[in-house]
């Protein structure tokens, strides 16, 4: 194994990883308009559903007026029919009492059921009004939805090609642990799960390295280790630049510090230990090579 194999392996990873990534971020927003519009057409859905149980309830109260009215007429009707039959005054003005409220619950129900059934007509054509506004409107999500569908489809094909790659790549060089912690931090860390150091400077975090910290880096490159950033949890390696180049990065990132405030702990240990170590990332405490 050269003594790059696994690093060069990691960048090959990290373009392909950025990609995939972005991919399912796109996959997470494409159905942001369509849930949109399935809130709509649930808002609609229910409007439709409480106006079809109110003209149900009008059917119903309709029905029982035109029942009662229909009562009430029969009850005239007969109450004409006996004033043929009538003997005696008083028999006359009972009947005719009857026959009187006979005829205003006759007329009270009529009136009743014919305006029970104006507000049925009212409610009917409303209600389809409704249903028409609900097809359109279902018709619209459905046909959203298999174009979303579609998309997603399309995109995951995508994202499958380049799970294919990654496996190519990878081969027997990176473990299965290693890729899953390093697809975690390229994820989180923007895209930029290995960078390299200039001089004595994490690219990815901008801060200063210790000194043997930065020289054991070196050596384990060499030997075909892996380190990380105490600082950032990155993957980093070292690039070697001209000499006064890399003296003149690390004077510019200390400065830079120095004039924002920020200071770096070069007792810290090159296991990687320190208070922002990222244990999301999904590393061991102690930083191991795979």
């Amino acid at each position: 194994m050269s003594r790059n194999e696994k690093l060069d392996c990691l960048k090959k990873l990290q373009v392909i990883l950025q990609k995939k990534f972005v991919l399912e971020d796109k996959i997470k927003a494409i159905p942001a308009d369509l849930k949109a519009e399935e809130v709509q057409l649930k808002s609609v859905r229910e409007k439709y559903q409480a106006l079809s149980d109110f003209y149900e309830n009008l059917q119903s109260e309709q029905k029982s007026l035109a029942i009662k009215y229909d009562d009430a007429f029969n009850k005239r009707i007969e109450y004409e029919k006996q004033m043929e039959f009538i003997n005696t005054q008083r028999e006359f003005e009972a009947l005719t009492k009857q026959l009187e409220e006979a005829r205003i619950s006759e007329q009270s129900f009529l009136k009743m059921r014919n305006s029970k059934t104006n507000e049925l007509e009212k409610v009917r054509e409303e209600l389809e009004s409704q249903k028409t506004e609900l097809d359109a409107l279902e018709e619209k999500v459905n046909q959203e939805k298999s174009k979303v569908d579609s998309e997603i489809s399309a995109i995951n094909d995508e994202i499958s090609t380049l799970d294919e790659e990654c496996a190519a790549i990878k081969g027997d060089v990176i473990s299965d642990d290693l890729y899953e912690k390093f697809s975690n931090i390229v994820k989180k860390k923007d895209g930029f799960g290995i960078v390299p150091v200039y001089g004595q400077v994490c690219t990815g975090c901008d801060l200063i390295l210790p000194v043997q910290f930065v020289i054991d880096l070196d050596m384990k490159s060499e030997n075909g280790e892996i380190e990380y950033c105490p600082y950032c949890s990155r993957i980093i390696y070292k690039e070697t630049l001209d000499e006064d180049v890399e003296r003149s990065y690390t004077f510019e990132q200390l400065e830079s510090q120095k004039s924002e405030g920020k200071t770096t702990s070069h007792d810290e240990s090159a296991s990687g230990e320190s208070d922002n170590y990222d244990e999301s990332m999904g590393m061991d405490e102690e930083f191991e090579d795979f």
